[in-house]
């Protein structure tokens, strides 16, 4: 198996070549099975585990919402899917064990409801540390392709109010211009000039808060990257305090 997948064949299995598309699973199979063993802390089998036959269908749907100028590679999109929907069948299987529950009497029950829910609970608390740790993680990778590091963020986020709310309104503009995004994505580089004159941030300050701008475009951007917005102080609404 190859470390990375062209393009060439991701986009001819999306847009309908089932041949392409069964040689990629194919030849992903033992990367789903480590993936999915890794994540159910225990080794699968394709016999016998239902997992990896949610697994496989997390590659599928990979294969279809795969997007190549996201900045990170398709196979590390596919374990970030595997992991959603192994998570969201995990809930699923605790959801119908908490129905087949049949205790001996109602105290009984009431009790093992109790310790299903705190263990839910401690698991969904659990589950959402770890989701973020994957974001923050998808997050680092795809910031090292503009040469942009978290320690770079804090250092150079800025402290006053209307630097933020300007490098902020910049930031909306260019997540919300397709074609800007495009040439950040291509090029690593900020459409300076184009920002300046469709937001009239004076260059001087989009240039010094480029990569603060940078990472703020990126998680207005991707849905995956919106949990991030809490940590990078983003407000819901432009117009919020910062």
């Amino acid at each position: 198996m190859q470390d990375q997948v062209s393009q060439e064949t991701l986009l001819s299995a999306k847009n309908g070549d089932t041949l392409v598309r069964e040689e990629l699973i194919r030849s992903h199979k033992t990367f789903i099975a480590q993936v999915s063993s890794k994540i159910c802390n225990r080794y699968l089998t394709w016999d016998n585990d239902d997992e990896l036959s949610i697994a496989l269908l997390a590659f599928n749907e990979a294969i279809d919402t795969f997007d190549p100028h996201g900045g990170a590679s398709f196979l590390s999109f596919v374990q970030m899917v595997i992991r959603r929907r192994l998570v969201d069948f995990f809930r699923k299987e605790g959801k119908h064990q908490h129905r087949s529950l049949s205790p001996m009497n109602l105290e009984d029950e009431e009790l093992s409801r109790f310790d299903l829910d705190a263990s839910q609970e401690q698991y969904q608390e659990t589950e959402n540390q770890d989701a973020f740790a994957e974001v923050i993680e998808g997050f680092i990778l795809v910031l090292s392709y503009y040469n942009v590091t978290l320690d770079d963020l804090l250092k150079v986020s800025p402290k006053q109010r209307d630097s933020k709310q300007n490098l902020l309104r910049a930031a909306l503009a260019l997540s919300n211009n397709p074609g800007l995004m495009e040439y950040l994505k291509t090029h690593r580089l900020l459409p300076i000039k184009e920002l300046e004159v469709l937001t009239g941030v004076k260059r001087k300050a989009l240039e010094k808060g480029r990569k603060y701008l940078i990472a703020l475009a990126l998680i207005l951007s991707e849905p995956s990257f919106y949990p991030l917005k809490t940590f990078m102080q983003i407000p819901a609404e432009p117009g919020e305090a910062v």
